[in-house]
């Protein structure tokens, strides 16, 4: 009987304890500020996985992952309600899932909460700028900067801004900085890069920060093209057809890299291939006027003269104002020796305020009347 009532109060004991811990496991704790941020810093939450699937193209499962990840955040709230953690993320969320005025909502809850992490400023400013909010953006970005010195992608941001504003060189500025605080940083080298090219012309400076973009992400595509263009600028024709053949295995469907190959194939004087860079970018886009401008050229290079002649018509036909079509039809009558219909183009390109056409009638066609 002893023994009875001995086992029976080990029992009662053992279901207490078990009862006890079913109930701590249910229960949301008292002071629960750590269970938010355990969830939120968990890595169960599926952001990571849906950026994943983003890369991959892989949008209907990006979308799945991003909608649960939401769910658990907002779960995370009910545990707290005033957490930043969770408002934080559910705005990063938004942003990147494209709903941005929400993400606003929740990120200025998110700042009311803890007004001292620079992220939430600039998310908050990367969802005003999709708004076309401007200068709220601005300021946001400058926020979390004087909050963060060493925020490199809220410089990059704000660099963006200033660029999209036509402001060139404070953009400039706030790269320079991004890059100081993180040297590897493909995002801003590749901004930099086209600031580098399209208003500095330093076409080498450029060079460097692609290389280095490709050398820190193979797969930053938009770098080799536009390393391919910078080759061209600088008339390493080479380099150029190099660059754009790797950009091209990922993308074939890209007029202007097929145009740009194809001219640096007949600048080489790789005809053949030229034209079939060209064949292919006119069968994308048949009234493109630069690709019919170039592959006439290159036909009459080939000998091809009616052929040439045929796409150059064509292509004044479509923009009777493109210069370069006068000079390349001149070009193609030069070789079917009509010198009198070469000058009369190039006399056409010169109306038209080409400079090398003026000086290509000095060269060939001073001693003809108009």
């Amino acid at each position: 009987m002893k023994t009875l009532h001995k086992i029976s109060l080990i029992l009662i004991l053992f279901l207490c304890f078990k009862s006890a811990l079913a109930q701590e496991e249910t229960a949301p704790k008292k002071d629960s500020v750590d269970a938010p941020t355990l969830l939120i810093n968990s890595g169960n939450v599926k952001c990571d996985s849906a950026e994943v699937h983003i890369k991959r193209k892989e949008k209907k499962i990006a979308d799945k992952l991003y909608a649960d990840a939401l769910k658990d955040y907002k779960k995370s709230l009910k545990l707290n309600k005033v957490q930043f953690a969770a408002y934080f993320r559910i705005g990063v969320v938004q942003n990147i899932t494209g709903n941005y005025k929400d993400a606003i909502e929740n990120l200025n809850l998110a700042i009311k909460t803890d007004t001292t992490h620079s992220e939430a400023y600039r998310e908050k400013g990367i969802a005003e700028v999709a708004l076309q909010k401007m200068s709220e953006a601005k300021s946001d970005f400058t926020k979390a900067i004087s909050l963060d010195v060493n925020d490199a992608a809220s410089y990059y941001q704000r660099g963006m801004l200033a660029e999209h504003g036509r402001d060139k060189q404070p953009a400039f500025e706030d790269y320079e900085s991004a890059l100081e605080i993180k040297p590897n940083y493909p995002d801003v080298l590749f901004r930099r890069g086209m600031l580098l090219y399209n208003v500095k012309r330093d076409y080498i400076l450029a060079i460097a920060d692609f290389n280095k973009v490709t050398e820190l992400d193979p797969e930053y595509m938009e770098a080799y093209f536009w390393k391919g263009k910078s080759y061209f600028s600088g008339e390493d024709y080479k380099s150029t057809e190099r660059e754009l053949t790797t950009y091209l295995q990922k993308d074939s469907s890209n007029v202007d890299a097929l145009i740009m190959r194809g001219a640096a194939r007949l600048n080489s004087n790789d005809y053949s291939n030229a034209i079939r860079d060209f064949d292919d970018a006119i069968n994308l886009d048949p009234k493109n006027y630069i690709a019919l401008t170039n592959r006439g050229l290159a036909k009459g290079q080939s000998r091809n003269v009616a052929g040439g002649l045929e796409d150059l018509d064509l292509a004044i036909k479509i923009k009777f104002d493109y210069s370069p079509a006068y000079i390349n039809r001149a070009l193609v009558r030069y070789i079917n020796k009509d010198r009198k219909g070469g000058c009369s183009d190039l006399r056409k390109a010169d109306g038209l305020n080409n400079a090398k056409a003026y000086e290509l009638i000095q060269k060939y066609c001073a001693e003809l009347k108009k």
